[in-house]
């Protein structure tokens, strides 16, 4: 016969049994799932992630992750915080899988906050091999290729990438590839194009069974991205772009010749006025060195900022030139059909603010020399009428109004309006 002790003693074990077979109290317990924050952003130093109005996790820096907190698996409210003002950056409410294991990434694109969530609960492989996909969130970049390889081999000597991301305005997500355990470079270039480094990832480790995930986010120019490897439920190793693009724009008069580095990395050598550069890849951070006819010409005080786009105009007369740096923003339109257009003013002499018609309506004004107009969103155009004005006066100094200019959409644009006041120069050049 069972004393009331028995009985105390059986109950015990039968509520503690109960509680087992319902995961209550740990990881992964009844009706929550497991959810970490990652903050991918580059311009706010902390967030907070709230689960159904209630805080959940706080300050997380930038290039770190948190640890997992249980959150209501139906349905979650998920609410990401500026760790500072507290301000709400973005929502997400998804459903997940009663004790799965997730990462909610908070990443920025254009000046906006976006969150996705990332499925840590993939199967491990194989033992002697490690798993690898891509998420790829920085679709403004474009198409992608993306080299995982020894960390000495040349790229351009391959036949092919290990993954290909077209282009696309959404999230993409790449299937899982196998891996001998090791140490990888990662390199993400331009589609078809390994000259096109968008993103060096020296050293990436990849163990026995791990399973793991490059998340590429976008960069500030919107052409260079940043990245990050997320082992499944494990480390998170924040991998920001340190590099910047730069390109010169020679606009001294009567021919003079113009040369711009940056540390060790030539952005143009002996460049005649007036000319426009392509894009190079430089440190970010490094000091900017100007000559003009060999002389050396005071460099801009603005940093080049990692991630970031720019123009290195050099202006004015070769005796008495201006270095300045102007801020690029290649992120493609919103809509495929539009083209961003802006007007840079680089004449010398009696200059003047200028202003740009595009389709006879307005786009920028006031354009002072040694700067740009913010880009204006145009519909793109097989016959595309541009007239550029100077003050008090209405005939332009340039018009293609006898040649009308086709302009495709889903591009950024650039027009420059270079040399002497007297006798401008046109180049519109497409940025992206």
């Amino acid at each position: 016969m069972l004393t009331f002790q028995d009985w105390k003693a059986f109950v015990l074990v039968g509520t503690a049994i109960m509680l087992s077979a319902c995961g209550g109290g740990g990881d992964g317990s009844s009706g929550t799932a497991s959810v970490r924050l990652a903050n991918a952003t580059t311009t706010h130093a902390s967030i907070d992630l709230l689960a159904n109005g209630a805080s959940s996790v706080g300050a997380t820096p930038i290039d770190s992750v948190s640890v997992y907190v249980n959150v209501d698996a139906a349905g979650p409210a998920l609410q990401v915080n500026d760790g500072a003002t507290l301000s709400a950056l973005g929502t997400i409410a998804p459903s997940l899988a009663q004790g799965g294991h997730y990462v909610v990434v908070v990443y920025e694109s254009g000046g906006s906050v976006r969150i996705t969530l990332v499925n840590e609960d993939i199967a491990a492989p194989a033992a002697g091999t490690a798993s690898l996909r891509v998420v790829n969130t920085a679709t403004d970049a474009g198409a992608i290729d993306v080299y995982v390889t020894d960390p000495a081999t040349d790229i351009t000597t391959l036949s092919s990438p290990s993954f290909s991301l077209a282009s696309s305005t959404t999230l993409q997500t790449s299937t899982f590839l196998s891996f001998a355990p090791g140490t990888y470079r990662v390199r993400v270039t331009g589609a078809g194009n390994p000259a096109d480094l968008r993103l060096d990832v020296p050293a990436v480790d990849l163990a026995s069974q791990e399973v793991a995930s490059l998340i590429l986010t976008p960069s500030i120019g919107g052409t260079l991205v940043n990245g990050a490897v997320l082992a499944e439920q494990g480390a998170y190793t924040a991998a920001p772009n340190p590099n910047a693009r730069v390109r010169l724009a020679a606009a001294t008069t009567g021919g003079a010749s113009v040369s711009a580095s940056a540390a060790s990395a030539v952005i143009g050598s002996n460049v005649v006025s007036p000319s426009v550069g392509g894009y190079v890849v430089v440190p970010a951070g490094s000091a900017l060195n100007v000559t003009v006819n060999g002389a050396s010409v005071g460099a801009p005080a603005a940093p080049l900022v990692a991630g970031s786009d720019a123009t290195l105009l050099v202006y004015g007369s070769a005796a008495a030139a201006t270095a300045t740096l102007i801020a690029d923003d290649n992120h493609l339109p919103a809509v495929n059909s539009n083209l961003k257009l802006r007007l840079l003013n680089g004449l010398t002499g009696a200059a003047q603010p200028l202003s740009l018609d595009a389709g006879f309506a307005v786009v920028a004004s006031n354009v002072a020399p040694g700067t740009a107009s913010p880009y204006a969103v145009v519909a793109s155009s097989t016959a595309l009428r541009i007239d550029v004005f100077a003050p008090s006066n209405l005939v332009p100094i340039y018009t293609d109004a006898a040649a009308p200019l086709s302009v495709p959409g889903n591009a950024v644009y650039t027009l420059f309006i270079l040399g002497d006041a007297a006798t401008p120069i046109p180049l519109l050049r497409k940025d992206r």
